[in-house]
């Protein structure tokens, strides 16, 4: 236990930064924080790696917010797809229906590849999709 160092610290309360700090440590949750000493150490290791990160690269935050927001636009855009996906197949099998009334479980081989034959599908880029 000789390796222990000791540091006091003073909050004027007419400071209103030294104000919220103290309110932030005096309202600390004991089911995240053990103490007020680990929030005060990870805080001050929070803010150095910060500050010596964005020396070294200075759109460091920048970049991380831009991910974050892509992330967030992927996740939300991948919520609207999921509801939307049944309307959408739904629709597009009414209009295969109204195209095609063949019944094709019912349709000979000779009959779709005859319904296949009508579409020309050689001036469609299919790269989109890796094929």
């Amino acid at each position: 236990m000789n390796n222990l160092k000791t540091t006091c610290f003073r909050f004027n309360l007419d400071n209103p930064e030294h104000a919220n700090a103290w309110n932030y440590l005096k309202q600390l949750d004991k089911s995240v924080f053990k103490s007020c000493n680990e929030a005060v150490i990870k805080a001050v290791n929070d803010y150095f790696e910060r500050y010596f990160r964005s020396i070294d690269d200075p759109y460091f935050e920048t970049r991380q917010r831009e991910e974050q927001f892509v992330t967030q636009i992927v996740s939300e855009v991948g919520k609207a797809l999921a509801s939307e996906m049944p309307r959408f197949l739904a629709s597009f099998m009414i209009s295969l229906k109204a195209d095609y009334p063949v019944n094709i479980s019912t349709s000979t081989a000779s009959e779709t590849s005859e319904i296949n034959s009508e579409n020309d599908y050689s001036d469609i880029d299919f790269d989109f999709i890796g094929g």
